[in-house]
Order: structure tokens, then C-alpha cells, then sequence
């Protein structure tokens, strides 16, 4: 086993983690949301904000560290499928560090108030929801990028990645989790 091949392994099984876990929480989101209604979804908020900095900040990280390791011993920097890897890796973690973890804090914070009106927690949270949604769509195209590995002459290829970064972008920003009718 070389050193390419470990950190690779460990570039993948960061990946699961990081990815899987968040996919899982907004899939648990969005099922709590249907079955309970927006409340349902606050307690998931308390979730992401807790496992933001213990978990899911070291994940990205290693992620990044194992995959800037790979491609230094292996592939190098040049090819338009790593670019384009570190592009979306630090566009979704500016988004988690800068947009995500201190909304989800702050609903934390707010959940603790009893003074906190429902309704600003869970538009809060409807907002919050969206928002790492699009994040995941992002995480998502990069691990269609790190699987394809396209080149500058793969049109079919970064037409279709395109096409999913386009679709995912509307189907989320435009649906939204809109709470259910008197917040139920």
C-alpha cells in the first residue's frame, strides 16, 4: 500500500462521515418537518449545532488534509477535477463555518429563551434548513467531481454536473422548507 492509497482511503471515509451525516441530518430534518411539522425540525437544529464544531468541522478538515495529501503524491494540482474539488470544498466550508454554524447557535440559543416567539425560531430554522441544503447540493457535486474526474474536453461530463448544480439549486432555494400553515 503506497501513501496515495492511504490517503485516499482516509480522503473517502472522511467523506462518508461528513457527507452521509449531514445527508442523514436534513433527510431526519425534512422527515420531522413532514410528520411533526416546522417545530419538528428544531430539535435537529440543536443537533447541527452541537456536532458542527465536535464533528462535523474536523471531518471537512480531514477531508481536506487527506485529499491535499493525495493529490500531492499522486495526481498533483493541475488536473480541473482537483480545481475544481477544492473550489467546492472551500465554498461549503466558508458556507458551514461562516453561514450554518453560527445560525444554528443562534437558534440553539433561541430555543433556550422562553421569550423567543415560536414563529421567529421556526422561520429560523425553515431559513437554516435551506440554506445547508444548497450546501449539500454543493458537497454533492464535488463528489460527483472527485468520481467523474472530468477533463477540460469531458463536455458530456461538465454538462451534466452543470445541469445537476442548476437543478439542485432550484429545487432547493425554490421549494425551501416552508413550515406548514400555522406552523404545525
Amino acid at each position: 500500500m503506497t501513501s496515495y492509497d492511504i490517503a485516499v482511503t482516509i480522503h473517502i471515509v472522511c467523506v462518508i462521515l461528513w457527507v452521509g451525516g449531514g445527508i442523514t441530518l436534513l433527510l431526519g430534518a425534512e422527515l420531522a418537518r413532514r410528520r411533526r411539522g416546522a417545530s419538528g425540525v428544531l430539535p435537529i437544529v440543536d443537533t447541527v449545532a452541537l456536532l458542527g464544531p465536535t464533528f462535523f468541522v474536523p471531518l471537512s478538515l480531514l477531508t481536506l488534509l487527506s485529499g491535499v495529501a493525495a493529490a500531492w503524491v499522486g495526481p498533483g494540482f493541475s488536473h480541473l477535477w482537483v480545481l475544481l474539488g477544492l473550489i467546492g470544498f472551500a465554498a461549503t466550508f466558508l458556507t458551514g463555518f461562516v453561514v450554518i454554524k453560527p445560525r444554528a447557535e443562534e437558534i440553539s440559543v433561541l430555543m433556550a429563551d422562553a421569550d423567543t416567539q415560536p414563529a421567529v425560531l421556526l422561520q429560523k430554522s425553515v431559513d437554516l434548513m435551506t440554506i445547508a441544503r444548497f450546501d449539500y447540493v454543493v458537497l454533492v457535486l464535488v463528489v460527483l467531481v472527485m468520481a467523474l474526474k472530468p477533463t477540460a474536453s469531458d463536455v458530456a461530463a461538465l454538462t451534466g454536473l452543470a445541469v445537476f448544480a442548476v437543478l439542485g439549486a432550484m429545487m432547493t432555494l425554490a421549494k425551501g422548507m416552508r413550515p406548514r400553515p400555522g406552523g404545525a
